[in-house]
């Protein structure tokens, strides 16, 4: 006949078996979890590494077009502060048209008669410095024309024209610049 005790272990012994059974198996979920989980995490995290990937992409792109858009317009507004610069100083020093008229005058090819269109509010200051511009060309004539510019009288021989006035100077500068600043075409393509 089986003891109480034979009972006993046989109870300690199936409890324990349920027991090792029941760690069997929470060990078993979690590794099944756990897997399960890092599988999960794996797929939001290539989710995620796209969505940077594509973002790093997206900025990348406006960064270059803001560049060029935020460049062209420096440039801009650096032309329209030199412009502005350069006129006040005109303002406050006018013989500073003479000069630039002088400096036309030693372009030019001193031939026969030399005409300089001028703007009637600079008709005096023109008389006043006359001297200095005939130590250059002694066959010079003033046209007072109130269609020229203050900034930009008109030095004109019989076979060529200089001109001085500031804004097409500058315009003519920005020309330049942008032409030598175009990319080169590739020989290959």
């Amino acid at each position: 006949m089986p003891s109480l005790e034979d009972g006993r272990r046989s109870r300690d012994a199936i409890l324990k078996d349920a027991e090792n059974i029941q760690r069997g198996a929470y060990e078993e979920g979690f590794v099944s979890g756990e897997k399960a989980g890092f599988s999960e995490g794996e797929q939001k995290c290539s989710l995620l590494i796209e969505r940077i990937e594509r973002i790093i992409s997206e900025l990348t792109v406006f960064k270059s077009s803001y560049t060029v858009e935020v460049e062209s317009q420096v440039v801009d507004l650096a032309v329209a502060i030199a412009r502005r610069i350069i006129i006040d100083e005109i303002n406050t020093k006018p013989e500073i048209i003479v000069s630039m008229v002088k400096e036309a005058l030693k372009r030019l090819q001193r031939v026969g008669n030399i005409r300089i269109k001028i703007n009637p509010t600079l008709y005096d200051l023109f008389m006043k410095m006359k001297p200095e511009l005939l130590e250059v060309h002694e066959d010079i004539t003033f046209d007072v024309d109130s269609n020229v510019p203050v900034t930009g009288p008109l030095v004109i021989s019989d076979i060529e024209e200089v001109v001085t006035d500031i804004d097409s100077l500058i315009d003519n500068v920005m020309e330049e610049m942008k032409g030598t600043a175009q990319p080169e075409a590739d020989p290959e393509e």
